[in-house]
Order: C-alpha cells, then structure tokens, then sequence
C-alpha cells in the first residue's frame, strides 16, 4: 500500500470513529476534550465521595475567587489549623451537579497527589464543600500561565528581566519535561500538555496543572485512574494531539504520546501557536494525522529537528523518554551558547586579521589577539562542540602559522599546527621544507661557528708558539750576541736557504704530529697556512736574490721583514686584530733598517718576540701562562738554592 493510500485509509477510520464526536471538535481547537465515563465506574467511584472529611473542609475560610477555567473555579482560602494561605479548587456553580465533573476534578486530584515532584503543585487534601461537592486544597501559587507569557517580551522583562525570550520559554519547557519524566515513571500519562497548562509562579516557579484526563500505563487495584489500555474514546486538545489520541481500539496510548505533546508545546514555543488548525473535522483530523506543520524560515534548524522527531506520527520514529527531549534542548541550548561565543571571537579574529595587515605589527600585539580569539573559540568548544567553534579555531591557527612562516619561524608554525586534527596539507608541506631549510641554515651555522671557535685547538697553537717563537727569537739574537763577541759568520743567501728548509722541515714536521688539531678550524687552518707562506716565501726570496745575484743577506732580511708584515696583515683579517700588532712591528723594523741598516739582527729578533708575545697573549689560556710563571719562579729558586749549596761546598764534596 502506497503511502498517500495508507494516510486516506487511516483518515477514514479516524473519521468514522470520531463521528459521536463531531459536535465536541467544533468547539475550540485549543479546548480539552474529556473522554466518556462509563456509568457503572462512575458510580463506584464517586461512592468514595462519602468516605471525605466534611470537617476538615469546614476548617477553610473561602475567600475571593482566584481563576475560572473550563469546569473549575479557584478560591483563595486560610486553612485555619496552619494559618496558611491556600488554594481551593472547587467545580463551577453550574456544573456541581454533573458526575462527570465531579469525577474528573477527583481525578486530578488523585493524580497531581501522588505525584511529589517540584514541578507539580502539591495537593493538601480532597474534602467536601458546603454543597456537598468535592474541593481540592492545594498550594497557592501566585503566578500566571505559560501561554500568557510565551509572546509577551514585554512582560517577560517586566516580571524577570527576561532579555532573550526563546532561551527563557525552552528553560520552562525543560522543566515541565522533568514534571513529565517523573509522571511517566509513576506509570502516569498526563495527555493534555500544553502552554495553558503550565502555570508559571512569580518567581519563576514552574507548574504542570490540569492532571483531569490523565491515565495509567499500569492498573493499581484502586480503579481511580482509568488504564491506558482502556483509553479508547477521543480525549486530549486538538490542537496539539498526537495521531493515537483520536482514539480506536486498541488503545496505541503510550508515554510516546506524552512525548508527541512536549513536541507541540516546543512547536508553539518557535512557531507562535499552536501545530494543529482547521475550521472543519476534516482539516483538523487530516492535520493531526499528517503531524508535518509548516515551520517559518527563522525557526533555528537545531530545534526544527527535534521537533519533527517528537511529532513523528508514528510513536516508534519519536524520542523515547522525556528526558531524551530534555536532553536535546539542553544541547540545543549550549550549542546556542557556542554560536554567541564562536561569533564573539569571530569579532577578535577580524580584528587580529585588521592587525596582521598592518606594516610591522608588534609579535607582542600579534600574539595577544591570538590569544583572546584562541581562548574564544576553546571556551565555545568547552560549552558545545560545533562546526563554528571548531571551524574558527582551525582558521585563526591556520592564519598564525601562516604568520610565523612568513616570520621565518617555522618551528612555531608547527608547533600551531599540531593543535589541528588536520592541518592543509599544502600548508603541512610548505612549513616542513621550511623547517629542513632552517634546519640545514642552522647546521651550517653551527659549522661555521665550530669552524670559527677561537678556543678550538687553543693549547696546541700555543704550544707550538712557544717551541718556533723561541726559535725564531733566539736564532737572530743568538747571531747578534755572536757578532758582538767577534764571532760573526759569513752568511751567504744559500745559507740562508739551508736554514729556511731546515725551518720548513721543522714546520711539516710538527704540522704533520699535530695535523688533527690544526686542520680542524679554520682559524688554524690560516695561522699555518700563514706560518707556510711566511716560510716558503723568505726561501723564494732568498733564492731570487741569490739568482739576481745580490750580495748582501741583510738587504734580504730587511726585505723578509716587509713579506712578514704584510702576511700578518693578511692573517690579522681572518683570525685576530691582535696579529695587526706584530704586523706594524715588522713594518717599522723595516723602516728602521733603512736607517741603520746594520742592526738587522737586533730589529728582527725584537720584532721575532712581539709576535710570540702575541701569540701567547692570544693562545695562551690564562691558567697555562700561570702554570708557566709558576714553574719558571720554581725553576729559578731551584737553580738559586743549587748556587748557594755549592758555594758552601756541598755539591764540590
């Protein structure tokens, strides 16, 4: 059977059943219809009337009349044995002597009080009134119903502040779904949910009223509530009644239909009436049916949902239990909350974006944004986790790792991006071949530093300071002291070149023991080239002046003054200023050996010992020289104390 079939033939059956109540449903369609009572039941019941306390209802003082409804009327009274205002719901004048009334206000009370619950008023006694007819006493609430506030911004603000009234209304729903999870677990469907049956207190107390046609899902022995399962007549409020209530044998009556009027309710809230209208039986019936109101474009999509599930016309596709529907409000809620707050950072992340835009903005600024839209967002997600929260959070990371990337910080872009589940991969892409760039740049740095270190190899460059300065020191002012004693030698340009490679022999040979150390940095790898070059070049120019045929070896030496300085001034550029130093006392010994060209040995020996003075000042490590002061002061007592014992003639024995 096709489904447009199925609705017509379900129509019909609805129709026919519902024919002895045609002239009830021409009647408004937000009135309650009340299901027929049998008269042998009725009977019983209101035999029970006999059984009520007429004194305890003669210890009330009737006041003033307090609300009228459809077949009741609410007077305030004192209950004298307390002193305590109170409620009293009595049936109007016109109806006392009606049974069905009379057994329909005993009902609601039988019902509402075995139903503690905060959000059921609590009933204090059923007792007979002066006509003989039964009265409720109950709790005096000052308060107005539902359906009188819902549309009324105004007086929501008025009476509690209320600035968002969509938020206060599904709050009071949330509470009357914990009035109807409590009934339901009594085993009491209430049937006739709706805004005028919710009465709200005047300081925002809530209130489940009118329990009249309510029913059991369970029979307790008592008879005072009809079972569900005998619920087969129509009963319930047209306009908001689920498809099962229309009535037929056997009864579909279930917490589900309870569950269906929530749905209703939670419709008018959205919608501004109620899901149900029609002017004819035909209408209303097919409507009811149908369970598909229209819903206006600005009813938020979250709660459309959860409506159209509660008003499922069949009970199987609806939400299970009251607090299910509770649930889902309360979710809707706080994901309503997440939207303000995703919409609040959305503001912070405009502004962030307004900064990174401008010329040279401030990290310190730029970070401080970041992170009130970050903790914007976060807060959105702690509250509900939504597509906007969650959306804009990826977005403004994504945006600052984009921001640290441009910085040439790509450790900090990437360490944003693992917040992300998952980052764009053309992003991940880019910010990992820049991290291996910075990654090679920073090793090639650190090469280069190493190669740099003016401490690496320090002790072996010092150490072979010491051995060629003193050499080079003591050669020339060993020859000097010769000379000035009578014993000067006859140097020629290939003595010179003899001990030029006797000094390159020494060079290799010690470059060769401590190779490891001077090949390492290449400050060591300059100060042996330059000790090379400085070498190799005095032989190349004794050799040449030998081939020219110049006599005179001084000339030569004055000329290697000027090689050595200008090999210092070189060197000084690419290991130490301090070698500049050295290099300007070769250059003024070979301005002084133009002048008194006879004092070569003494020039080059000075200028020999300012740079191994140099050298020493540069490579000698503070506690090294301290270890050699100490020793050469220890050398010197030992060599003392050794004198004085042999001139006492110790040593001579």
């Amino acid at each position: 059977m096709t489904e447009a079939v199925e609705h017509d033939e379900q129509l019909r059956r609805a129709l026919e059943e519902l024919r002895e109540h045609g002239a009830t449903l021409e009647a408004p369609a937000s009135q309650t219809i009340v299901p027929p009572q049998t008269e042998t039941e009725a009977q019983r019941l209101l035999r029970l009337l006999g059984t009520f306390d007429e004194a305890a209802g003669k210890k009330l003082e009737l006041h003033g009349t307090l609300g009228e409804g459809g077949m009741g009327r609410v007077r305030l009274a004192t209950q004298t044995a307390l002193a305590r205002k109170v409620a009293v719901k009595t049936l109007r004048e016109e109806l006392l002597g009606s049974e069905a009334a009379t057994l329909k206000l005993l009902r609601e009370a039988w019902v509402t009080g075995s139903l503690e619950h905060p959000n059921v008023i609590p009933i204090y006694d059923v007792t007979l009134g002066p006509e003989g007819a039964p009265q409720i006493v109950l709790k005096r609430v000052e308060g107005t119903s539902w359906e009188a506030l819902m549309h009324d911004p105004a007086a929501l603000r008025a009476r509690f502040g209320v600035d968002d009234p969509l938020e206060w209304n599904l709050r009071i729903f949330m509470q009357v779904c914990n009035a109807i999870r409590f009934a339901h677990s009594r085993g009491v469907l209430h049937r006739d949910i709706k805004p005028e049956n919710v009465m709200i207190g005047a300081f925002g107390e809530v209130y489940v009223v009118d329990w009249g046609i309510a029913v059991a899902l369970e029979d307790d022995g008592s008879g005072r509530v009809p079972l569900a399962a005998d619920a087969t007549d129509l009963a319930g409020t047209p306009a908001y009644m689920a498809p099962e209530m229309l009535g037929g044998s056997p009864s579909r009556l279930s917490e589900r239909s309870d569950i269906y009027l929530l749905g209703s309710t939670l419709y008018e809230i959205v919608a501004g009436g109620p899901p149900h209208e029609g002017e004819t039986l035909m209408q209303m019936v097919a409507q009811i049916i149908d369970s598909s109101p229209p819903f206006e474009d600005t009813v938020p999509e979250p709660l459309g949902r959860i409506i159209r599930r509660a008003m499922d016309p069949d009970p199987e596709g609806r939400f299970e239990t009251a607090e299910q529907v509770r649930l889902a409000v309360q979710g809707y809620l706080r994901q309503r909350d997440a939207i303000a707050l995703a919409q609040k950072a959305d503001l912070r992340r405009a502004a962030l974006e307004a900064l990174l835009e401008e010329e040279e903005p401030t990290r310190e600024a730029v970070y401080r944004a970041f992170a009130e839209c970050r903790f914007g967002y976060r807060h959105a997600l702690e509250v509900y986790d939504g597509p906007e929260a969650r959306e804009g959070l990826e977005a403004v990371i994504v945006r600052m790792a984009r921001y640290e990337l441009a910085q040439d910080e790509p450790e900090s872009a990437h360490a944003l991006l693992t917040e992300l589940a998952e980052a764009p991969a053309d992003l991940a892409e880019e910010i990992a071949r820049a991290r291996e760039a910075k990654r090679e740049d920073g090793a090639r740095l650190e090469r280069m530093r190493a190669d740099l270190d003016p401490t690496a190899g320090r002790r072996t460059r010092a150490f072979l300071a010491l051995i060629v300065g003193a050499v080079w020191v003591l050669m020339p002012a060993g020859a000097y002291l010769l000379g000035r004693f009578g014993y000067e030698a006859d140097l020629t340009h290939l003595n010179a070149i003899v001990v030029d490679v006797a000094i390159l022999m020494l060079f290799a040979g010690l470059f060769t023991w401590a190779r490891e150390s001077l090949t390492r940095t290449a400050i060591n790898r300059r100060i042996s080239f330059a000790a090379f070059l400085a070498v190799v070049g005095q032989l190349l120019l004794h050799g040449v002046e030998m081939a020219a045929g110049g006599d005179s070896l001084d000339e030569s030496r004055r000329h290697q003054l000027l090689v050595w300085a200008a090999i210092l001034a070189v060197t000084a550029a690419g290991v130490d200023a301090w070698l500049l130093l050295p290099a300007a006392g070769y250059a003024l010994g070979f301005a002084i050996l133009a002048f008194f060209p006879g004092a070569v040995l003494l020039v080059f020996g000075v200028c020999n010992l300012v740079l191994f003075l140099t050298m020493l000042r540069l490579w000698g490590r503070r506690d090294d020289i301290d270890r050699l002061g100490a020793r050469m002061r220890e050398g010197r007592a030992q060599r003392r104390a050794w004198v004085r014992r042999w001139w006492d003639g110790d040593e001579r024995t």
